[in-house]
C-alpha cells in the first residue's frame, strides 16, 4: 500500500467512469430532489460527488443550487497512509471552488503517522450523522468512504441498521429480516461508487438535553430502496 501511497490521492480514472455512472442511472429518479450535497474533504470523495450529482444540473434560476458543504467527519479511516491526509484548506478552495470549506480547519490537524482505531473512526461517522441530523436539508447526498461506513454501521453501539426495502412497514425489519431471501444484508459494505438510500432517524431524545450531558442519541438507519428500484419517495433521506 506504501508503495503507491500519494498525498489526498485523487480519483482514478475508472472511479470517474463509476461516478458519472451514478448520474446517468439514478439522477432523474434517486438523486432528483436533492438539495444538500455533503462530502468528505479527501478530493477523492469531492470529485465522485459532483460527478454523480453535477453542480450545475439546475438551469432554472428560481430553483437554488444544492448546498455543498465538506465535513470533516466524513473523511476516511485516518493516519498512517498519505492517502488518508487531507489537502490544505486553501488548496482545496481552489480546487472545488463551489464547495463550503468553511468547517475544516485551515491544515490538516488530526491526520498523524499511527492509523486511527476502527472505534475512533465509527464515533466519527456517527458524529457526522448527527450533523446531518441538524440540517434543514430533507434530501441529503453524502460521499464518503466505505471503511469508515462498514465500522459505523456494524460497530457503534448507538447505531442501528434497519431493512425497509419492498416493506409497508419499516418500523421493526432488522438486518437479519431482509424482504427477499436473496437480498443483500444492509451491513454489507459499501462498494465502489454504490448509491443506497436511508431514512435516518434520532430515538430517545431526552425532555431536558442540558440536564443529560451523558445522553447520546441512537441513530436508525432504515434502507428503502430496492436494488432494483430506482424511484421511491424521499422523506428525511440520506444516500450514503
Amino acid at each position: 500500500m506504501r508503495q503507491d501511497d500519494a498525498l489526498d490521492a485523487p480519483l482514478t480514472e475508472l472511479g470517474e467512469q463509476q461516478a458519472q455512472k451514478v448520474w446517468d442511472r439514478f439522477g432523474s429518479t434517486m438523486l432528483e430532489g436533492v438539495d444538500l450535497v455533503v462530502s468528505s474533504p479527501l478530493s477523492r470523495a469531492l470529485c465522485t460527488a459532483d460527478l454523480a450529482l453535477p453542480p450545475s444540473t439546475k438551469t432554472d434560476i428560481s430553483s437554488p443550487q444544492q448546498r455543498r458543504v465538506c465535513v470533516e467527519h466524513f473523511r476516511e479511516i485516518n493516519g498512517w497512509l498519505l492517502n488518508a491526509k487531507r489537502r490544505d484548506q486553501s488548496d482545496l478552495q481552489k480546487m472545488f471552488g463551489h464547495w463550503d470549506f468553511s468547517s475544516i480547519s485551515s491544515t490538516d490537524e488530526t491526520w498523524t503517522e499511527e492509523l486511527e482505531s476502527e472505534e475512533e473512526c465509527a464515533e466519527r461517522a456517527y458524529l457526522g450523522l448527527l450533523w446531518l441530523m441538524e440540517q434543514t436539508e430533507r434530501s441529503i447526498l453524502v460521499t464518503t468512504h466505505g471503511g469508515l461506513l462498514r465500522f459505523v454501521m456494524n460497530q457503534h453501539p448507538h447505531v442501528r441498521m434497519f431493512d425497509g426495502r419492498n416493506s409497508t412497514d419499516t418500523t421493526h425489519l432488522e438486518e437479519s429480516q431482509n424482504t427477499s431471501n436473496d437480498a443483500r444484508c444492509v451491513k454489507s459494505r459499501f462498494g465502489n461508487c454504490e448509491l443506497r438510500e436511508f431514512t435516518v432517524t434520532l430515538e430517545g431524545t431526552p425532555e431536558n438535553t442540558s440536564a443529560s450531558e451523558s445522553w447520546r442519541p441512537i441513530v436508525t438507519l432504515t434502507e428503502i430502496t430496492n436494488d432494483q428500484v430506482e424511484e421511491e419517495e424521499k422523506s428525511q433521506s440520506a444516500a450514503l
